[in-house]
């Protein structure tokens, strides 16, 4: 399905599409990310540079794989897909579709510094075709710079600028949203910006939970301790927990029998897995399947990221 969706986008026209800009506020409701979306008004000039910026990276996309949890950084040509409401963009879109490009615009300046992210929109007469996103830096007020495009908010809207500059706007998007699929471009810009994070914070909380009721492991507060907030750990788990090879009892009891004729010094007690301060990154990293034995060199080797061969 969602190679499907690649193809499609990659087949759509659009260079006659309107095109608008559009900020992203974020706030905190009872710790959670809650988003308001506002358009700005643009001139013709910077419409056709903004639709430039878009289809360049639908056209420079070559290749296509699933976003996981361990994935790395898709490459120049490539993008990672996932489905948009396992994200915090399904929030953003719901709002955006209710919004009027030539009503529902900024009200003033302030109002820009307070972004989050923008979106770059591009429709035509059935509506939304495809949507641009990009996260703002820190403090967005920045000098001119190889690769952003100057832009001037003058009475309401920006304008396209060759000289002086008060806000910049990437040539970069993070992400290309298309039929209810996000096609990444940047990984870490696409986790930070839709705080995916949080996602990873649900993940962990929820293989904690399962474990402990079916007793996998002993000292289990060693490995919630080490996780915590760390983002690397996090990754770990929310593989391990989207993977699923914990609850496979054939899986855990080849898992031991491999480990001692292997002398991986993996632990068990009465069926648990041990887990000790020295041990727990290779525990980790066995219940991700991610030590692999090469048959060409006869070595065995503790990966980052594996993808499975298809026969």
């Amino acid at each position: 399905m969602m190679r499907q969706k690649f193809k499609a986008l990659k087949d759509l026209d659009l260079q006659n599409a309107d095109v608008s800009l559009a900020i992203v506020k974020e706030y905190k409701k009872n710790r959670e990310s809650k988003y308001m979306v506002n358009y700005v008004q643009i001139n013709p000039n910077l419409e056709t540079r903004l639709r430039n910026i878009v289809t360049r990276k639908i056209n420079s996309a070559n290749t296509f794989e699933d976003y996981t949890f361990d994935c790395p950084e898709p490459e120049e040509d490539q993008v990672r897909a996932i489905n948009y409401e396992e994200t915090d963009f399904y929030r953003i879109f719901e709002q955006l579709q209710d919004l009027n490009p030539e009503e529902d615009i900024i009200e003033n300046i302030e109002e820009l510094v307070k972004a989050k992210a923008y979106l770059i929109i591009l429709r035509n007469e059935e509506g939304i075709q495809v949507v641009g996103f990009k996260t703002l830096p820190e403090n967005w007020k920045m000098k001119r710079d190889r690769g952003l495009i100057p832009l001037l908010y003058r009475e309401n809207r920006f304008e396209d600028l060759e000289e002086e500059n008060v806000f910049s706007i990437s040539s970069f998007v993070d992400l290309i949203y298309f039929n209810e699929a996000l096609f990444i471009l940047s990984k870490k810009n696409f986790e930070s910006g839709l705080n995916f994070r949080n996602g990873m914070l649900a993940k962990a909380d929820e293989l904690y939970q399962e474990v402990r009721e079916i007793n996998l492991f002993v000292n289990i507060e060693i490995l919630t301790n080490r996780v915590g907030n760390n983002q690397r750990y996090l990754r770990k788990i929310a593989t391990i927990k989207n993977l699923g090879y914990y609850q496979n009892n054939d899986y855990l009891q080849r898992l031991r029998l491999i480990s001692q004729q292997r002398n991986w010094g993996i632990e068990f007690q009465e069926g648990q897995i041990v887990i000790t301060e020295e041990t727990l990154d290779a525990v980790l990293t066995l219940l991700q399947n991610k030590r692999l034995h090469s048959e060409l060199t006869d070595e065995t080797f503790d990966v980052d990221s594996a993808k499975r061969l298809e026969m």
